[in-house]
């Protein structure tokens, strides 16, 4: 039995020859499975020139979805399928508010037809679009700002865009850019899974023959637990907060790899004992962190180059391997319920084979066959990571590389964590600015040097933490909070900061993620201290208290 939809997700497999349907160009209305993921953008684009239409530039990354985009809206405001782009990449449409000029990719254009267009933009905002013509125009920033920024009779537009790059708030009724790298990825990659993971998709996996030995069914059979896809959309939300942004089309290339491994239904109703064993290692927890791609291969260049990263297989934590490896002999109930669970006689553990492997190595010669362990380990945490007991989260987050990520995410969301965490991110910076162990009970934020001079000192209530705004117009969840000074500086805190700050706070080295943030931290303590005025009759500085061993603030009048 052939599963179709196992076919469709075959072309988003970049090493199939399949795989050009993955770009909008090659779509077509009379395919079988087209994607049907809503996005924010898509309703923001379709009420705009519905409701007050304007001018609209898409920027963002190739495969953000630009095209698709601008098929939606011709399809919406004309009501006719697009079968094929034209060759200039142009279209110009009537619909209820006047004319639509939709450009699939500016890159694409001849510089004449380039300056040509945006020059006609820049006069329908000159003139407030009084003869009722607007544009809809996909392009790539560099080459957008490139473009206008060579020719001086657009600097109108320059500045325009520049300013909405810059600060989405400044889009108005004439012209509204959107920056599609702003969009935040485990959003959509939560909805793919959600979408692909339908059971109409698989009702024809139920009557095959070799259903329990199928990977690709196992795979959706375990991506179709919630609990399972929260984990996994987890690791793209890790992703948003390390300021990492993952396109639309690396999603799906992504998300197809990890449900079929690469493989087709020919290749699993063909599979011997041999090609079984090889298959089974093409499991959605390994498939997520490209366990079994060679390196080098093609999809490794999208988001599997971030997540191998963050594998929590090449993580060992004694008690959680403790558990895998003896979890089953342990004596108490419960525990040995759960491992019972977890290694189960699916074809991900060999039918049980891989289970007997841990009893053979417990019970003879550990040095001598260790090395089949060694092997299997990283897929049993990683197994472990995506499906293990609720009842176990504070292990299971001991296997993210970033300790304090899920502080973060609940700072993001939670006012009085904010508040509380606050402190925490001042005694971290005081650490940082200083280099020396400070006093606890020093709860204000210092513009010290190295030399330990305080040029200033600031309150908690001069130090307030933030987090950036909601969007109405992209799938948007806030990743970052921001500190700001006596309103001055500002420093934006993505999660490397977070985690240097709140390691340095509990006395962690000053080494671990210090290339990631010294430039950032440096630079927002030299604005702190260039906007600081020292006191011409007292000096403050942070001197040794041998009694405590840390530093404290002492006074000094000259």
């Amino acid at each position: 039995m052939m599963n179709s939809f196992v076919q469709y997700l075959d072309q988003f497999n970049v090493l199939s020859p399949n795989h050009a349907k993955i770009y909008d160009e090659y779509t077509s209305s009379a395919d079988a499975y087209r994607l049907s993921i809503q996005t924010r953008i898509e309703q923001f684009l379709l009420s705009i020139f519905k409701d007050a239409p304007r001018s609209i530039i898409m920027t963002g990354n190739a495969g953000d979805g630009k095209t698709r985009l601008c098929r939606t809206v011709y399809e919406s405001l004309t009501g006719q399928p697009l079968q094929q782009w034209p060759e200039s990449g142009m279209m110009e449409i009537s619909f209820n508010q006047g004319t639509l000029i939709i450009v699939k990719d500016l890159s694409e254009l001849t510089e004449a037809v380039i300056y040509e267009n945006l020059t006609q933009l820049q006069n329908e905002i000159r003139g407030d679009h009084a003869r009722n013509i607007y544009y809809l125009i996909a392009a790539n920033e560099g080459k957008l700002t490139k473009f206008l920024s060579q020719n001086s009779s657009l600097q109108d537009l320059s500045g325009l865009v520049k300013d909405r790059f810059m600060d989405h708030t400044k889009n108005d009724q004439n012209l509204y850019l959107v920056n599609l790298q702003d969009v935040t990825s485990s959003i959509y990659a939560a909805r793919i899974m959600e979408e692909w993971n339908r059971e109409e998709n698989w009702a024809d996996c139920d009557t095959c023959r070799k259903s329990a030995n199928c990977v690709i069914r196992l795979n959706h059979r375990r991506m179709s637990q919630e609990s399972v896809r929260e984990r996994l959309a987890e690791q793209y939300r890790l992703l948003d907060c390390l300021g990492v942004h993952v396109t639309m089309r690396e999603i799906l290339i992504h998300m197809s790899y990890v449900l079929t491994g690469g493989l087709t239904c020919d290749q699993v109703l063909n599979a011997d004992y041999k090609a079984i064993e090889k298959q089974a290692k093409r499991v959605y927890y390994n498939n997520f962190y490209g366990a079994e791609l060679p390196d080098g291969g093609s999809i490794e260049q999208g988001a599997v180059q971030y997540f191998r990263e963050l594998d929590p297989g090449r993580l060992s934590v004694s008690s959680i391997d403790d558990y895998l490896l003896n979890g089953d002999i342990s004596g108490e109930g419960e525990i040995v319920d759960k491992h019972a669970r977890l290694f189960d006689e699916e074809i991900d553990l060999l039918f049980g084979y891989y289970r007997k492997q841990i009893e053979m190595y417990r019970s003879q010669d550990a040095n001598r066959d260790s090395g089949k362990i060694v092997e299997l380990m990283p897929g049993f945490r990683r197994k472990y990571f995506f499906e293990s007991d609720e009842g176990d989260v504070g292990n299971r987050r001991k296997l993210v590389p970033y300790l304090h990520f899920h502080t973060f995410t609940e700072s993001l969301i939670n006012r009085q964590k904010q508040s509380a965490i606050r402190k925490e991110l001042i005694h971290g910076l005081n650490h940082a600015f200083s280099k020396k162990l400070i006093d606890r009970a020093e709860s204000q934020l210092f513009a010290v040097n190295e030399n330990l001079l305080i040029h200033e000192s600031f309150s908690t209530s001069q130090t307030v933490l933030n987090v950036e705004p909601e969007r109405s117009d992209i799938d948007y969840k806030p990743s970052k909070l921001f500190i700001t000074v006596n309103h001055g500086p500002k420093l934006e805190v993505k999660l490397p900061v977070f985690e240097y700050l709140l390691r340095l706070a509990s006395g962690g080295l000053y080494v671990t993620l210090k290339q990631e943030v010294d430039i950032l931290l440096g630079t927002f303590r030299n604005d702190l201290i260039n906007r600081s005025e020292l006191d011409e009759f007292m000096l403050q500085v942070l001197a040794m208290d041998s009694n405590k061993g840390v530093y404290k603030r002492h006074d000094i009048n000259i």
